[in-house]
């Protein structure tokens, strides 16, 4: 573009940026600065970062913003979860040892972690002496490469015990409080001696609440040198305070570190989540022993909102989130940073727990779809213009191109879009707007269990006419990825077109074809409806039902005839 051009887009990224970094809330207002020490740990794990390559890039990082913890996350390493039984191949440990003599040099703590009862297959047995042996050479081996801190994490497992682990301990709690013991005790002859974390499978202050005996008898039963994480009062917490901090350590007995999931993004088909961190309390430093932060996938994009975690954990106490949210593009070249800015003010809006998160396109009427546009079409010109924006660029582009396509189609008057087809971001309410419309490469919603309070979609079809011989529906969809099959039913108007366990797969989505006779239709709008009928599941979780396509086919002949009548709903 002409130079005139670039300097149109230099003043749009910079209301842009303005709007990012606007006046903080009262809540976010500097505190005394005596009120709490740094962290004396401060660092982040990976997420989803397969090999080494994003850490070797997130070690120097760290340092030059006074961060001092780095936790490879056992969903790097096929022998870190999945394959946990494995070793260590040597160019892995290879890799480790390259990375521990860096690591030294920069001051910053390498930590190993692995999980071997998430997706092992079968998973821990605690009463196994093999299953204990693999454990305890998993450590030994990495600690020879010269990594000498350790997370056993337990957490997002299934929590039966094997018949064995019952007949010898009863309870989860007392068979991995063994388990922890007995491993810490022989880790503890290793020179240097290593640190050990363990992650419980009651992680949140919730979770505990709900499971007060097992988390007070691991707190009280496990060796007081075993430190614990927590990612406070909920998986994903929108505040976290010492008064929160302090709860957990009076049930595990010791100051947990916080396992901070922000800016994770897994839950929302890793969209970007730009804001700076915010709601962490100015005196949280005085009541846990280290913070821990869960970035996103994307290594490039994690590095804005980090920035302000690492600015939090230098000096809680005098933390602006504004401030640090502006301080964050002083990473950037100063000719790169309106473009950074630009995609900031898209992405990083809103905070857990706020109104707007996770940042998207909401639906709106076609003028002011066509002024969001302009706004994301002008982020993704500034950034494609900056070859050294070209990492972080590539990581964005998929949301931008996505969120672009759907106020494109927002943009466009009804009568332009197909009156008897709909995708499935087409369809309101459901479970979409909270974890994104874009899933296994398809337009998506969601109808999750009835207290979650997203149990139900909608979307309209518009025939001209209603035809005698009545039309088919035609739905693409799927159930949940862990196979349970949500009671749905189906409507169009007043009139059931189907009811029971969803009839779909789990592993694919799939069409089935169901009539509408004529007296269920109308000229004009007609309402189709999915609802999940489940009493009992959270926000998230199963048992769901995913949405892709519907399609009202009209014409003769169209009603399959092994198909049983629909009925009208009571």
């Amino acid at each position: 573009m002409g130079t005139r051009g670039v300097g149109r887009w230099w003043l749009y990224a910079a209301a842009l940026a303005a709007t990012w970094c606007s006046a903080p809330p009262a809540w976010a207002r500097p505190a005394d600065r005596r009120s709490a020490p740094a962290f004396a740990i401060r660092g982040i794990k990976g997420l989803w970062w397969e090999g080494i390559e994003s850490y070797r890039k997130a070690l120097p990082w760290l340092a030059r913003h006074r961060m001092n913890f780095l936790m490879y996350c056992y969903s790097s390493f096929p022998a870190s979860g999945q394959r946990w039984r494995e070793d260590y191949t040597p160019s892995e440990l290879a890799a480790f040892r390259d990375m521990a003599g860096d690591a030294r040099g920069l001051g910053v703590r390498l930590c190993l972690s692995f999980n071997p009862g998430i997706w092992s297959r079968p998973p821990l047995v605690y009463s196994d002496e093999r299953d204990y042996q693999l454990a305890l050479r998993k450590v030994r081996m990495v600690h020879a490469t010269g990594v000498h801190w350790f997370a056993l994490c337990l957490d997002d497992i299934g929590r039966e015990l094997s018949a064995s682990d019952r007949q010898r301990f009863g309870t989860l709690a007392a068979a991995q409080a063994h388990f922890v013991n007995r491993l810490w005790r022989d880790m503890a002859t290793l020179r240097p001696k290593p640190v050990l974390i363990f992650c419980p499978s009651a992680y949140t202050t919730a979770d505990a609440r709900a499971h007060l005996d097992y988390i007070r008898a691991v707190g009280g039963r496990i060796d007081p040198a075993v430190r614990f994480f927590w990612t406070g009062p909920e998986v994903c917490s929108p505040s976290i305070t010492a008064a929160d901090a302090r709860v957990f350590a009076a049930w595990i007995r010791r100051k947990p570190i916080v396992w901070d999931n922000y800016p994770v993004n897994d839950m929302f088909p890793w969209r970007p989540l730009l804001a700076p961190l915010r709601r962490r309390s100015p005196d949280l430093g005085a009541e846990v022993a280290g913070y821990m932060a869960n970035p996103m996938r994307q290594w490039e994009l994690s590095r804005i909102p980090l920035a302000t975690t690492a600015r939090y954990l230098a000096a809680p106490a005098a933390y602006d989130p504004a401030r640090a949210g502006r301080a964050a593009l002083e990473q950037f070249a100063p000719a790169d940073r309106p473009a950074v800015a630009a995609l900031a003010a898209l992405y990083g809006t809103s905070f857990w727990g706020e109104p707007g998160f996770p940042p998207r396109p909401t639906r709106c009427a076609p003028p002011e779809a066509l002024r969001r546009l302009a706004r994301y079409q002008a982020a993704r010109s500034l950034l494609r213009a900056r070859p050294a924006l070209r990492d972080l660029y590539a990581a964005a582009e998929p949301t931008l191109d996505e969120d672009i396509r759907a106020l494109e189609r927002m943009a466009r008057p009804r009568r332009e879009r197909s009156p008897l087809a709909a995708e499935g971001d087409e369809f309101e309410g459901g479970g979409g707007p909270v974890f994104g419309f874009n899933k296994l490469g398809r337009r998506v919603n969601y109808v999750y269990a009835r207290p979650t309070r997203r149990d139900r979609i909608q979307v309209a079809f518009w025939p001209h006419r209603v035809p005698a011989a009545g039309a088919r529906l035609l739905l693409t969809a799927r159930n949940d990825d862990f196979g349970t099959k949500a009671r749905i039913v189906v409507s169009i108007n007043d009139w059931t077109v189907f009811a029971g366990p969803s009839p779909f797969p789990s592993d694919a989505f799939a069409t089935r074809a169901y009539p509408v006779p004529a007296e269920a239709l109308r000229s004009g709008r007609n309402l189709l409806t999915i609802r999940n009928l489940e009493r009992e599941g959270v926000l998230g979780m199963p048992p769901w039902f995913m949405v892709s396509e519907a399609r009202l086919a009209i014409g003769r002949g169209i009603l399959p005839r092994e198909r049983a009548a629909p009925r009208r709903r009571p």
